[in-house]
Order: structure tokens, then sequence, then C-alpha cells
């Protein structure tokens, strides 16, 4: 987990947030039409995330994610990942050639929010937050 400024992205139309996201890396695993994409979140809350990815992704379109905790920069196994349906909020590129997407998660349980929920308060504790 790394807590490094993340760089900005070029995107003056970006919607506002409901939720406060938190600078938490996590691995993710996108589900598009496309085909199935790798990204590390920049950033992570109760109603979407921040990521980053080799490609632009489609703005509008449903997306199946998946974050996996990352200890050490290993996967934690013991931790089963958290899967939700989210839509591209945004995407845009980075100054390095990365790309960055923002996902508001449409899809979520309760049981699914509690979870991200003690996650979220746990990687902040790591943190120092």
């Amino acid at each position: 987990m790394s807590t490094a400024p993340l760089p900005e992205v070029s995107n003056p139309t970006r919607p506002r947030r409901e939720h406060t996201r938190l600078p938490i890396r996590m691995s993710a695993e996108i589900h598009t039409e496309a085909g199935v994409i790798t990204a590390t979140t920049r950033d992570l809350s109760e109603g979407g995330a921040g990521i980053e990815l080799a490609h632009t992704l489609v703005e509008g379109e449903l997306v199946t994610l998946g974050f996996f905790l990352v200890v050490d920069d290993v996967e934690e196994e013991r931790v089963p990942p958290l899967w939700v349906r989210g839509r591209i909020v945004w995407s845009g590129q980075l100054d390095d050639g990365r790309a960055a997407a923002g996902v508001r998660f449409e899809v979520i349980t309760a049981a699914q929010t509690e979870w991200l929920r003690n996650m979220l308060v746990q990687l902040a504790a790591r943190a120092g937050r």
C-alpha cells in the first residue's frame, strides 16, 4: 500500500464526489465488454474508486470490479476480494502516459458496503490516518 501523493488527471468535467475517498492502493480487476483489465486503485471510498491502468476506459460503461487487498506487494489470500458493479464516470490520461478513471459503484449490497467500510478503516489505521 502506497501513501505517496497521486498525480493529477487532466479532466475539468469530473463530477463531484458524494463520499470522501482515501488515497489507498489496492489491486483491481476490471471486467469490461472488451475483456479483463488489471489496475491499481488511486483512491477508494464507499461510493467509488479512482483507478490507474494501461489504457483509457469508455465513459459511461458499466463494469464489474474486483478489489484485492495487497500486503507487502502480494495479494492477501486470506481476505476474499470485493466484487461490485460500477460505472465509468470519467477517464483520462496521466502525464506519464498511463490512464486513470473514476468509477461510481452502482450495484453494491449492504454486506459489500460493510466489507468496504471495514477495509477502509483498517487500511487508514495502518497508514496512520
